[in-house]
């Protein structure tokens, strides 16, 4: 397992937050995520077997965000 930080940009509520986590906790190879409206933040950790980081920045993508990793 590994473990990656993003930078959020898009996100505006917490329902925001909640929503981003709880789609990136389902994906599959991810093992947990915490995001942060206030940091704008989210860090994940992940298989790299299973989930590319380009895979992860894609899902945020898809809900309308942008994800840079950071670390």
């Amino acid at each position: 397992m590994k473990k990656v930080t993003f930078d959020i940009a898009g996100m505006r509520c917490g329902a925001c937050a909640v929503g981003l986590e709880l789609m990136l906790a389902k994906k599959k190879g991810i093992k947990s995520a915490k995001v942060s409206l206030n940091e704008r933040m989210a860090v994940v950790e992940y298989d790299p077997a299973i989930v590319a980081l380009s895979d992860i920045s894609k899902a945020a993508s898809d809900l309308g965000y942008i994800a840079t990793a950071t670390s």
